[in-house]
């Protein structure tokens, strides 16, 4: 028996050599699988530093553009301070040009709660402003007509000299440079009692206006506040007061030549609708009588009433359309004509044969005697 066990642990010389062979062979095998592993690590860690490095790099740049916008906290007054110290504030340059125009165009800081009213600040922001913020009563505007600067609401302008029209708005005031007159209503003490000004005109025709900051001794006031007896008169050109109503009683409007300069110079006529008059009158071919400025929408026809003794209807040459050339579609661009009779026309010269004279249209059910009237003088044969 133990012969047996001894034979069976006996190894010949051959045996045993290669037995050493394989031994060896998985010992390289499994430290070459360790080694790849240790190589590809290597190599990650490596990307992995690089790139932490460029990150840091990075917050080092960063950190050094936020040292240069580091924000400043002092006492400042909104009204006052230049655009540098805005942006030592922390405010960017876009927002301090925002604020500076907000500024140059009336904008004002009468307590510290109006700074607010800038998109740019929000509540957060006000809170860390809020005790900075100093507010002096020497930085409010001046009071009404001193030698100060006031706001002033324009109201219209125009190349004659114009009275009538401004009896329902008080402190006129009127001003001539390069052969312009410009009126305006003012001065304000604020830009929200000028906006109110602008409200108050809007009904009397005065639709574009704009507020403009002047000194408060600008132009000739031509119709006094009633609650003001205090204001001064400035020289107007050569002329006066009774030197405008003479003018303006001389004055009259041709409707058919006038341009919407003219037309403002009638009284409740201001900008928006002297401009919607030319273009009705162009849309028309040209008007044929007073009447038809009734006809532009917006304007009441108690304002037409008032200024009929300013109005001309001057002899024109009357857009005409050629009835026996014309479309369906270039008759209906006509105001008085509707696609319905239009067509009628075109199609009544179609079916039978060219008119021979205006009145034939009437062949067609939908022209009556009344809508003959209006249309038959902007029509024409050939």
């Amino acid at each position: 028996m133990k012969n047996k066990l001894k034979d069976f642990f006996n190894y010949s010389s051959s045996e045993r050599k290669g037995s050493i062979a394989l031994i060896v062979l998985l010992a390289l095998a499994s430290s070459g699988y360790w080694l790849i592993d240790v190589f590809k690590s290597s190599s990650k860690v490596e990307y992995v530093n690089l790139s932490e490095e460029i990150k840091s790099l990075t917050k080092i740049d960063n950190s050094l553009h936020q040292e240069v916008k580091e924000i400043q906290y002092f006492e400042f007054n909104p009204n006052e301070i230049n655009e540098e110290s805005w942006m030592l504030l922390g405010f960017s340059e876009k927002q301090t040009q925002s604020i500076i125009k907000y500024r140059e165009k009336g904008g004002f800081f009468y307590k510290k709660e109006d700074l607010k009213r800038l998109y740019v600040v929000d509540d957060s922001l006000y809170i860390l402003l809020e005790p900075y913020i100093v507010l002096e009563v020497k930085s409010k505007p001046k009071s009404n007509y001193s030698a100060d600067k006031c706001y002033f609401v324009k109201l219209t302008e125009d190349t004659i000299p114009v009275y009538d029209g401004f009896s329902e708005l008080e402190k006129v005031v009127c001003n001539k440079k390069n052969g312009i007159y410009s009126y305006y209503i003012g001065g304000f003490a604020s830009v929200e009692s000028a906006k109110e000004g602008q409200v108050q005109a809007a009904p009397l025709g005065f639709n574009t206006t704009e507020v403009k900051l002047l000194s408060c001794d600008f132009g000739f006031v031509i119709n006094k506040s009633k609650t003001d007896n205090t204001y001064k008169k400035n020289e107007f050109g050569k002329g006066n007061i009774t030197s405008l109503k003479s003018e303006l009683n001389n004055f009259k409007v041709k409707i058919n030549a006038a341009d919407t300069t003219g037309f403002k110079s009638l009284k409740g006529i201001g900008s928006y609708y002297s401009n919607k008059i030319v273009k009705y009158r162009s849309a028309l071919g040209g008007f044929t009588s007073v009447e038809q400025l009734k006809e532009v929408y917006g304007i009441l026809p108690e304002v037409i009433d008032q200024n009929v003794n300013r109005l001309i209807l001057d002899s024109v040459n009357i857009v005409k359309i050629n009835i026996n050339t014309c479309e369906t579609a270039d008759l209906k661009k006509h105001p008085y004509i509707s696609w319905n009779i239009a067509n009628s026309i075109v199609q009544i010269r179609k079916s039978r044969e060219a008119y021979k004279t205006i009145e034939e249209i009437k062949k067609s059910d939908l022209v009556n005697d009344e809508i003959y009237r209006k249309i038959a003088l902007y029509l024409k044969t050939e």
